[in-house]
């Protein structure tokens, strides 16, 4: 017998509008044997499809990851750091206070990246 599923299109669209780099992250490819990422991505395809999307501190937070991990996939400097914070075996749904303190050293490298970066100046001199 064939199952059917139905699936909310409202919860969908509102997930995905606060995701604008969802199809980007879902589709890059990563190298090969870079489990990280693999992990990584799908981690995050999961986790955004599990948040209420009428619950505002979840729709933040799923915007917050959307932005990092398009820095992840973006910016091998990122990439790099965020690959010595987070640990792979980390990365999973199976226990909620794993999945937010991933969460939270995702969000806790973004804000000092993005610092780091601003404060980040190249200095070139004219000869």
């Amino acid at each position: 017998m064939i199952e059917t599923q139905t699936i909310d299109i409202r919860h969908v669209t509102k997930i995905l509008q606060c995701c604008p780099h969802y199809d980007y992250i879902v589709n890059y490819e990563y190298e090969y044997g870079d489990s990280l990422s693999s992990k990584l991505i799908d981690w995050y395809r999961e986790l955004i499809f599990s948040a209420d999307g009428n619950d505002d501190r979840q729709l933040k937070i799923i915007k917050i990851i959307d932005k990092s991990l398009y820095l992840y996939v973006q910016d091998n400097k990122f990439k790099s750091g965020l690959s010595k914070v987070i640990k792979i075996e980390d990365v999973s749904l199976e226990d909620k206070s794993l999945i937010k303190k991933v969460i939270k050293k995702i969000i806790m490298f973004t804000n000092f990246y993005e610092k780091e970066a601003v404060l980040d100046i190249d200095n070139s001199k004219w000869l």
